[in-house]
């Protein structure tokens, strides 16, 4: 007699359920983070990493006299808002999930918060840039003309170009596809029953006017972006022997902005994944009759690719998180490596030199 347990159909179902079960974690945000500090602390400790960052440790408390307390106010501020836009993310989440009840609310909100985070954060690192961080030089230096690409990392750009693409490109889609009962809000996706003279199926969408506020402050962010870039690259530097350390300091800067500004589209762009396969997983409705039920078969054409952004959505969290926490990082080697004396024995071994 075969053993129920080991027969090769009860291990495939115990595979389906495991599945299951990952991708039923996989829907909480949380789980998400678990996975991306895990991820984040194997990059911090990799060796290669550790000693890049203990040599440029070095380099700056033996050269950059006056470079660090410049720089440390624009790293906590980023710093910040890496933070900011974790918590603000999970609190959201976990207020909206388990004590508020936004049963046919436009919780609009939801979707664009992770965006407007970041864009207070950077907006307000841009403030320091442009005031506090911007002292006329000690001596002039002759430095080619710089703009907000002249530090910022290439492939850094790059992703928060898809980044700005894929939101804009599902958001309209999604706005195009929406639709609304009597001229209110376009929160709704039709969903045709073929050949049956029922109304179709209107589950709720992420449409115009989840999209709207959504592409506002993904402008606000573009722009602000931008500009605290280009405000840190055109900064004068304070004296000829300091430019390297300057900047290897706003090349840190322009990386750390990059990829707050990045995870933040990518936490809004999983948020409207989840929501799109949500409504488009919808196959079916069943009629409550008096001589019993009538089920009728409905479904998105689009549906399984919204099943596929929905089971990617989980992986646009994680990478979300761990750019947060890379950003996060950058705190460690300055707040320790930094000595309060260190720009004093620098600045004693340039006079003995």
């Amino acid at each position: 007699m075969p053993d129920l347990f080991t027969s090769p159909l009860a291990s495939a179902l115990w595979r389906l359920d495991g599945w299951q079960m990952l991708g039923a974690l996989f829907t909480m945000p949380w789980v998400s983070l678990v996975v991306a500090a895990v991820i984040a602390c194997g990059i911090c400790v990799f060796p290669g990493r550790r000693a890049r960052r203990e040599s440029r440790m070095r380099l700056g408390a033996a050269t950059a006299g006056g470079v660090v307390a410049r720089y440390s106010r624009e790293h906590h501020t980023i710093g910040l808002t890496a933070i900011g836009v974790v918590v603000v993310f999970l609190a959201d989440n976990l207020i909206s999930g388990y004590v508020l009840d936004l049963n046919g609310v436009i919780s609009w909100w939801r979707y664009a918060m992770p965006v407007f985070t970041a864009s207070v954060g950077i907006g307000l690192l841009l403030a320091i840039v442009a005031t506090l961080g911007s002292t006329p030089p000690e001596r002039p230096v002759a430095v080619p003309r710089r703009t907000w690409l002249t530090f910022s990392p290439r492939t850094g750009t790059a992703g928060a170009a898809l980044a700005v693409l894929a939101l804009t490109a599902t958001t309209v889609l999604a706005g195009l596809a929406s639709s609304n009962i009597n001229g209110g809000p376009y929160v709704f996706l039709e969903i045709e029953i073929n050949n049956e003279p029922i109304d179709p199926l209107r589950p709720w969408f992420y449409g115009w006017a989840y999209g709207i506020p959504v592409l506002i402050c993904t402008a606000v962010l573009l722009a602000v972006m931008v500009a605290a870039l280009h405000a840190s690259a055109v900064r004068p530097f304070l004296r000829p022997e300091t430019v390297a350390a300057e900047q290897r300091e706003r090349r840190d800067v322009a990386t750390a902005i990059t990829r707050t500004a990045t995870s933040a589209l990518l936490l809004t762009l999983a948020g409207a994944w989840r929501f799109i396969a949500d409504a488009g997983s919808v196959v079916g409705l069943t009629v409550q009759r008096d001589g019993g039920s009538d089920s009728y078969t409905a479904f998105w054409r689009y549906g399984e690719i919204a099943g596929v952004g929905g089971g990617l959505a989980p992986l646009l969290e994680i990478a979300a998180f761990v750019l947060l926490f890379l950003v996060i990082a950058q705190l460690y080697p300055r707040d320790h490596g930094a000595r309060p004396g260190a720009e004093a024995e620098s600045h004693a071994d340039r006079e003995a030199v």
